[in-house]
């Protein structure tokens, strides 16, 4: 069983600097044209299911490449989200800093253990990761299958599936429309393919977003 994993396209909150978490931000201009470029990637590529988050991000670039794969089956879950942000959504960095600066420091002196008001905490996300890959190996496929999510989540599930443990998971980065490939394998998962993102070219390349 081979795992695709593709980040989705720049969004909107990602063009403007905006913590994004579990918010709806839609694709920007760019973020479509580099879906476009990732479903060219992948055109000839053969899935046996796609499977994405249900945020538009990730559904909406999951849906681009799909138009080269309409008779495969297309699934939308909750469970590949990204990690909730609380009272931090939506906001940029300096806002938050105004509007919450004792919260904004503590999240800026421990981002593995601090959970800002209302948001998800990095152990329930890797919880969450992890009940989400056990619910992809259920579905028991035997062939590739193509999993377009978040960043955060990403992070978590490539971490799980390698066998490393929750503290590892920022030792991996995914930029937009990047493709990252697990192999299973009798004898365990290996990672063959990391944040690939050669598709986009120079005038796409990936540029620092926030996370979601």
């Amino acid at each position: 069983m081979r795992f695709v994993f593709v980040r989705h396209g720049e969004s909107t909150y990602n063009a403007e600097g905006r913590i994004q978490g579990q918010q709806d931000a839609p694709l920007s201009e760019r973020g479509r044209a580099q879906a476009t470029r990732v479903a060219e990637r992948l055109r000839g590529a053969v899935f046996d299911a796609c499977y994405a988050s249900d945020l538009s991000r990730a559904a909406d670039t999951a849906r681009v490449i799909m138009q080269f794969h309409p008779a495969i089956p297309y699934e939308t879950t909750p469970l590949l989200r990204e990690i909730g942000f609380g009272v931090f959504e939506g906001l940029m960095v300096g806002e938050i800093e105004n509007m919450y600066p004792d919260e904004y420091a503590e999240w800026n002196q421990d981002r593995r253990e601090y959970t800002p008001p209302g948001a998800e905490s990095v152990r329930d996300l890797h919880t969450r990761a992890v009940q989400a890959f056990a619910w992809l190996r259920e579905r028991g496929h035997s062939g590739s299958v193509l999993v377009v999510s978040h960043g955060g989540l990403m992070r978590s599930m490539v971490a799980h599936a390698l066998g490393f443990a929750l503290e590892d998971r920022l030792r991996f980065h995914f930029d937009n429309t990047s493709i990252s490939v697990i192999l299973e394998e009798p004898w365990g998962s290996s990672l063959r393919l990391c944040n690939d993102t050669s598709h986009l070219g120079t005038d796409l390349a990936a540029a620092e977003t926030p996370v979601g």
